[in-house]
């Protein structure tokens, strides 16, 4: 069973300009892979929002993020 997932995005934020493509390798099992697939890009924006657009610190934010939701019963 495959366990990789991916979102590729070509508009990301609704803006030609930019644009998100992640694999999730599922090395954390698939599930995790499949969270990641269904809900990274809506974590990304908002973590992209409150830094107001520092997409380092966006993107660092976000994987902390999702690491916290996978624990979240």
């Amino acid at each position: 069973m495959q366990e990789d997932a991916h979102v590729a995005n070509s508009a990301f934020n609704n803006n030609v300009n930019e644009a998100l493509f992640g694999v999730f390798d599922g090395h954390g099992g698939r599930e995790v892979a499949v969270f990641s697939n269904k809900h990274y890009e809506e974590i990304l924006t908002t973590e992209l929002k409150k830094q107001e657009k520092d997409i380092r610190e966006g993107l660092r934010l976000s994987f902390l993020d999702v690491d916290v939701e996978l624990k979240t019963p």
